[in-house]
C-alpha cells in the first residue's frame, strides 16, 4: 500500500486557503497496488505536443543567495527570473521553473492573483511519501497558469501545464487555461490540454493528486464542424489528460478531488492508453473522481479509457454536450467507459444533457468488464437513460433515478432516443453482443409538461436481466413508443411496474407485470426527493427477491484499495434506507415501506445530516451553537451566519445555483467543514 503523508504540505498550506478547508484531512490515504498494466487502442494521435517545445530553460536552475529554504520556490508575476525563487524575491516565469530540476518534498507556490503564461514543463519526480506539490500562496483569485502565448511567443502551447515521465506530484488551488488561437510548430491545430499527463517508457507513473484546482478556457485552434456527425473525433482536447503511447508502461494512482471544470471544447479529463487488445495486465489502474463539479463542458466529463478499477462518485455534470460556446463540439454523456475493468459510477447528478449522438446520462461503450452504474440521478438527458454498447461484459444499472431523459428527434437516426439500449453494433458490423447486463430497481419516469415524445426500446443482446423498475410515462410521452426491438433469447423481464403511457410491446416481455400509480411523493418538487413512494404504494414489496437468475452482480471490493469502502452488493436503495435480505423489496429506486421521506442517503459527517441537500441543510447533535460560512467550489462564499443547537438548519437561498457546496462550522472548540450537493433541479 502506498501512502502519501503531507504533513508538511499542510502545514504550509492551512494558512493559505481562506475558505478554511480542514487541511487534516489532505493526509491521502490513496494507495493501490501497482501491478497492473494498461491498455489502450485509441487512435494515439495526441502525443504530438512533446513537450520538448516548451519555454525550456532560459535560465541558472539554481535557488540562488538569499532562499535559504532550498524546498520553497515562489512565482510571482512582478519577481524576476534572477531572483533566487523565495517569497520576498520570487521568480517571475514558468520557463525559470520548468529550468529547475525538483526533488521530493518540493513545493512550488504561485502568487493569487496573477497569470502566468507559457508552458510549465514539470521537471523531476517526487516520491510516494514526499511528493512534489503545486500550490498558490496569498490572497484573492486562484493563479492562472494558461499555455496561451499568441503569435509573439511562437504560438500557443499543446498544454499548459505538461508531465513527462516524472510521477508523484499534487496540484492544489490552481487554475488552469488554454484558449489556443495561434499555431504552434509541430502541435496539431485540433489538440488542446491544460494538464498532459504523458507517459513514454517502460516504466509505471505513480500518484496523482488534482484537488481545488478549476479547468477552463481550454480549446483548440481548428473549428467544428456541426454538419459532421463524427467530426469530434479529431478534436483531442481536455482539461487534463492522461495518454500512454504505444506498447508503453501505464499510470497508477490517480485522484480528481474537489475541481472545478467548465467552458471545455470536449473532455473535461480524458484517459487514453495505445495499445491494442483487450488485456487484462495492460490498462491505467486505480483512478478516483469525486466531488467535481463539471459545467458546461462541450463533450464528456469523464471519459476513462483501457483503466483497471475506476471509481467515480458524488459528482456533478451539469450540461455535458453543450454548445454554449460555438466552438464546443455538442455531444458528449457525463461518462462513459472504453475497453476499461471495474468502473464504478455512483452517488452522481447527470443533469441537461445534450448531442446529436450518444448524450445518454452515463453510458457503457464498448469492450468493458464489469461496469456498475449506482445510485444516480439523471434528468433531462437528450439521448436517455440506458445505454450499453457491444462486447460488454456485466454491465448493471441499478438504484438510478431517470427523469424526462431520452427526447431526442435525431432526422438521420430513427431510433435517436432511448429508455433503453443495448447495440451488438461496433463499427456498423453486427454480431457483438453484450452479456450477462442487468437493469433493476430503477425509478424511470417521463412525464414533460410540454412537447411530449416517444422513445426506444432496442435489445440486442445475451442475457439481459430487467426487474423491479418502474417505468412511469404521462403527458402524452410514452416509453416504447418509437421502437421495441428485442433479439435476445435469454431475456428475462419480471416484477416491473408499468403507469401511463408504455408501448403493450414492453409490457407484455413482463411474466409478472404490475400495473398502477406507484404514487410518488411528490415529483412536482423536482430534484430525487420527489420520487419516494407513498404509503400504500403497489410498488411496495413487490419486487422479485434478489436470488437465482435475480442475484445481485459482485462489486470486485478486494481487487482494489480504491474501493475498500464499497459494499460488494447493494445494501441500501437511492435514498441510503437499509435493504432487508429477509424481506421481499420494493419496485423502484426507493425501499422505503411506509411512507417515510428523507432528502436522501446519509454522509458520514458527524453533523450534517444528508449529502444531497434539496432546500436547506440541517444538522445533528448540535450541542452548541457554530458561525458558519458556506462556499462553492471555486472557493467563494455564498453566505455566513449562525446555526443554533435549538434549531440547527440553514435555509438555503433560492436563488442558489445546483452544484457542490462547503459548509465550515465553528466555535472556540472546533471547526469542522463537509461537502455537499444542492439539487434543487430544473423543471421542464
Amino acid at each position: 500500500m502506498l501512502y502519501f503523508y503531507l504533513t508538511n504540505y499542510l502545514t504550509m498550506i492551512n494558512c493559505k486557503l481562506n475558505y478554511c478547508i480542514n487541511l487534516a484531512l489532505l493526509l491521502i490515504l490513496f494507495g493501490c497496488s501497482s501491478g497492473e498494466i494498461n491498455d489502450s487502442n485509441n487512435n494515439g494521435n495526441g502525443n504530438n505536443g512533446n513537450g520538448n517545445n516548451g519555454n525550456g530553460g532560459n535560465g541558472n536552475g539554481g535557488s540562488g543567495g538569499d532562499n535559504d529554504d532550498e524546498t520553497n520556490f515562489y512565482l510571482s508575476s512582478l519577481g524576476s527570473d534572477s531572483n533566487s525563487g523565495s517569497q520576498n524575491n520570487p521568480w517571475k516565469t514558468l520557463s525559470k521553473l520548468s529550468a529547475k530540476e525538483l526533488s521530493p518534498g518540493d513545493t512550488v507556490f504561485f502568487k493569487k492573483g496573477d497569470s502566468f503564461n507559457g508552458q510549465l514543463i514539470v521537471n523531476g519526480s517526487g516520491s510516494s511519501d514526499q511528493p512534489i506539490v503545486f500550490t498558490s500562496y496569498g490572497s484573492g483569485d486562484k493563479p492562472i497558469i494558461s499555455g496561451s502565448v499568441g503569435i509573439g511567443g511562437g504560438g500557443d502551447y499543446q498544454e499548459a501545464i505538461y508531465i513527462l515521465n516524472n510521477d508523484n506530484m499534487v496540484f492544489d488551488d490552481l487554475e488552469v487555461q488554454n484558449n489556443r488561437s495561434s499555431s504552434r510548430s509541430n502541435v496539431d491545430d485540433s489538440d488542446s490540454f491544460g494538464i498532459y499527463v504523458h507517459n513514454t517508457g517502460d516504466e509505471v507513473m505513480n500518484n496523482f493528486v488534482f484537488r481545488n484546482m478549476t479547468f477552463k478556457n481550454v480549446y483548440a485552434i481548428s473549428q467544428v464542424d456541426p454538419s459532421n456527425q463524427q467530426a469530434f473525433n479529431a478534436f483531442e482536447v481536455a482539461g487534463i489528460r492522461f495518454f500512454t503511447d504505444w506498447n508503453k508502461s501505464h499510470i497508477n494512482n490517480v485522484l480528481v478531488e474537489d475541481n472545478y471544470f467548465t467552458d471545455l471544447q470536449r473532455f473535461g479529463v480524458h484517459v487514453k492508453h495505445s495499445i491494442g487488445g483487450n488485456s487484462n495486465d495492460n490498462r491505467h489502474t486505480n483512478f478516483v473522481f469525486k466531488n467535481n463539479e463539471f459545467k458546461e463542458i462541450g463533450g464528456t466529463c469523464i471519459l476513462p479509457s483501457r483503466v483497471r478499477n475506476c471509481l467515480i462518485e458524488n459528482n456533478i455534470f451539469d450540461q455535458p454536450g453543450a454548445k454554449t460556446n460555438s466552438r464546443m463540439i455538442g455531444r458528449g454523456s457525463a461518462v462513459w467507459n472504453w475497453y476499461s475493468v471495474n468502473t464504478i459510477i455512483q452517488h452522481n447528478q447527470a443533469i441537461g444533457i445534450r448531442g446529436i449522438l450518444d448524450s445518454h446520462g452515463i453510458h457503457v461503450d464498448h469492450h468493458n468488464e464489469n461496469t456498475f452504474i449506482q445510485y444516480n440521478y439523471m434528468e433531462d438527458c437528450e439521448g436517455g437513460f440506458v445505454e450499453i454498447l457491444g462486447d460488454n461484459e456485466t454491465a448493471v444499472y441499478r438504484f438510478n433515478i431517470s427523469v424526462n431523459d431520452g427526447w431526442r428527434e435525431n432526422p438521420n437516426w430513427v431510433n435517436s432516443n432511448h429508455t433503453i439500449w443495448l447495440s451488438n453494433t461496433i463499427g456498423g458490423e453486427a454480431g457483438h453482443e453484450s452479456n450477462n447486463s442487468f437493469i433493476y430497481n430503477n425509478t424511470v419516469v417521463v412525464n414533460r409538461s410540454s412537447n411530449p415524445y416517444r422513445t426506444a426500446i432496442d435489445i440486442r443482446a445475451n442475457n439481459t436481466r430487467i426487474f423491479n423498475n418502474i417505468f412511469y410515462s404521462i403527458n402524452g410521452s410514452k416509453i416504447g413508443g418509437k421502437q421495441v426491438r428485442v433479439e435476445d433469447d435469454n431475456l428475462l423481464v419480471t416484477n416491473n411496474l408499468f403507469h401511463g403511457n408504455v408501448d403493450t410491446r414492453f409490457k407484455d416481455l413482463d411474466e409478472n407485470g404490475i400495473f398502477g400509480d406507484p404514487s410518488f411523493y411528490n415529483e412536482d418538487l423536482s430534484g430525487a426527493k420527489g420520487y419516494q413512494l407513498l404509503a400504500g404504494s403497489p410498488a411496495i414489496n413487490s419486487g422479485t427477491p434478489y436470488s437465482g437468475n435475480y442475484s445481485h452482480p459482485a462489486i470486485p471490493v478486494s481487487d482494489s484499495e480504491i474501493f475498500k469502502s464499497l459494499e460488494a452488493v447493494p445494501t441500501v436503495d437511492f435514498f441510503g434506507r437499509s435493504l432487508n435480505v429477509n424481506s421481499t423489496p420494493n419496485i423502484g429506486a426507493n425501499n422505503a415501506k411506509n411512507g417515510e421521506i428523507t432528502s436522501t442517503y446519509n454522509n458520514d459527517n458527524p453533523y450534517l445530516v444528508n449529502y444531497f441537500v434539496d432546500d436547506k441543510v440541517i444538522f445533528k447533535n448540535l450541542k452548541n451553537n457554530y458561525s458558519y460560512r458556506l462556499f462553492d467550489l471555486i472557493g467563494r462564499e455564498i453566505k455566513n451566519g449562525i446555526v443554533y443547537n435549538f434549531n440547527p438548519m440553514i435555509n438555503l437561498n433560492q436563488g442558489l445555483k445546483n452544484g457542490i457546496y462547503e459548509i465550515v462550522i465553528e466555535n472556540e472548540k472546533e471547526k469542522i467543514s463537509s461537502k455537499f450537493i444542492f439539487n434543487n433541479s430544473i423543471k421542464l
